[in-house]
């Protein structure tokens, strides 16, 4: 369209309407300043403005999420301390959520990489630590599952907190300097961050109440699947946070591991499965991981999927000792995946996952009864937040 119009008033401004007008030919080159000397730029403004203001929208969308998840958690605060006839200084309350909210795990340098997975897992555990002290200490009295609960609800609103940050970062950046390209490059990255607002936003109310999310799909088969065996036992207080127990099933001793629920932990799986596997000497002719994964939009919740391999999330410390681990002992690595998008992932249980873990269930059966002999032995680990879980 603009090419015509710049062809048509090139020829009207050089003679091809056969008029000599002057002001006919002023009006031509009038025209042809504002539509190429004008128009694209008075365009761009537009652009500009639309686009600050749909990020700035969803800047304003995601405060007040935060703000409604500030609120549910000093409900649940306040409900708490009325429970255990307690009182409660709600404004040093916030206070101190607020200082977790902006707290920063700052990196281990990675100049030298020997020891870099073992910096990062003290950091990931002293992290955890300091979450759940700190959350003993605004609600005294609490047993550790709800602690456990309640560090997650703060989790998630530190990474709410962290996310409205960084865009209004860029977008004030953009703002400051009047960059198209950069604010252009942010407006087409908000789908993707209302998805995961989304889904940290809603799953508070999880957390707050101990309901069972779509990420504990893993500890939920291993619960389920202990039904099946005969001569269940456990070994109690040996790794922190992790459940390790043993039964038989169709004449094989099966080693099964998770987090310790039903508190909301993902445990320290890779130090149970170093304890297993070096200070008791066990020998599975198979590690089996079950975990929830994302799925991809073609694909149905529930999905269950073979794979090889540890399947497991986070930054990759603990799946890098699970892998060093079982490789040192050349034992093959199969996996379950359940799939499930983001938002089923971080919130209440659907049913479509709960019929999926039966599933799991039947296909951890198969993968034991084909891919071993009796008389073998075999690890298999749920991977996940066990909250709502117990074992």
């Amino acid at each position: 369209m603009l090419i015509g119009m710049f062809v048509l008033a090139a020829f009207q401004l050089f003679g091809g309407s056969g008029s000599n007008s002057t002001d006919y030919l002023l009006f031509n080159l009038l025209l042809f300043i504002v539509y190429f000397g004008v128009f694209p730029f008075l365009y761009e403004y537009l652009q500009l403005m639309r686009f600050q203001m749909q990020v700035n929208g969803f800047l304003q969308q995601l405060n007040a999420t935060i703000t409604n998840g500030i609120s549910q958690f000093m409900g649940a605060v306040n409900q708490i301390g009325s429970k255990n006839g307690s009182s409660i200084d709600g404004e040093k309350v916030k206070n101190e959520l607020r200082n977790l909210m902006d707290l920063v795990v700052i990196d281990p340098t990675n100049i030298e990489t020997e020891g870099l997975v073992r910096k990062l897992k003290y950091l990931i555990n002293m992290y955890s630590d300091r979450l759940e002290g700190d959350v003993r200490m605004i609600m005294p009295g609490l047993d550790k599952p709800m602690v456990q609960n309640m560090a997650n609800a703060v989790e998630v609103l530190r990474n709410l907190n962290y996310i409205y940050k960084v865009v209004d970062h860029y977008y004030k950046l953009s703002s400051k300097y009047k960059s198209y390209y950069l604010l252009y490059q942010l407006t087409f990255m908000l789908p993707f961050l209302k998805e995961a607002v989304n889904a940290l936003s809603n799953s508070i109310t999880s957390f707050v109440k101990g309901q069972p999310i779509g990420d504990a799909a893993g500890p939920l088969t291993i619960y389920r699947f202990m039904n099946s065996c005969q001569g269940k036992s456990s070994m109690d207080n040996v790794v922190p946070d992790t459940y390790i127990g043993q039964c038989l099933y169709n004449e094989r001793k099966i080693y099964l591991m998770k987090a310790q629920g039903p508190g909301g932990t993902v445990g320290h799986l890779d130090d149970a499965v170093n304890y297993l596997l070096e200070t008791l000497n066990v020998k599975p002719r198979l590690v089996i991981t079950i975990d929830a994964a994302l799925k991809l939009e073609g694909e149905k919740t529930g999905t269950i999927t073979d794979g090889l391999g540890v399947a497991m999330g986070g930054i990759g410390a603990e799946k890098f000792n699970i892998e060093t681990t079982v490789s040192k002992h050349n034992i093959p690595l199969y996996a379950i995946l359940i799939k499930m998008s983001e938002m089923e992932a971080l919130n209440t249980m659907t049913k479509q996952i709960d019929d999926a873990v039966n599933s799991a269930v039947d296909r951890l059966k198969k993968i034991i009864e084909v891919y071993t002999s009796k008389g073998d032995e075999v690890l298999v680990i749920g991977v996940g937040n066990t909250i709502g879980v117990a074992q």
